[in-house]
């Protein structure tokens, strides 16, 4: 019985993983197009700071919702350390 509900568990599964909203990578940026077809997005609130650190902490402070939908630095140093210049990151209110 287990070998008959394999396959429908994990199409079930893939389908489920697909339709889930974007979520953030911890590690890298997103890409330039895609992070701004996002910061247009309802309910969606782009903040700019020196390193993603400071980004975090200021989407804290104004109480937005984790984790970031992405982030993206013209020159892909959101996640330098020390932070080398302006890392931008999307949250959602």
């Amino acid at each position: 019985m287990f070998n008959r509900l394999l396959p429908s568990l994990l199409i079930t599964g893939c389908a489920a993983l697909t339709a889930s909203p974007t979520v953030a990578s911890a590690l890298k940026e997103m890409p330039e197009q895609k992070f701004l077809d996002q910061v247009e997005g309802p309910g969606h609130v782009l903040i700019t700071a020196k390193g993603v650190e400071a980004v975090n902490a200021e989407a804290r402070r104004q109480g937005l919702r984790f984790p970031a939908i992405g982030y993206w630095s013209p020159d892909n140093v959101c996640f330098s350390k020390p932070p080398r210049g302006d890392c931008n990151g999307i949250f959602r209110r």
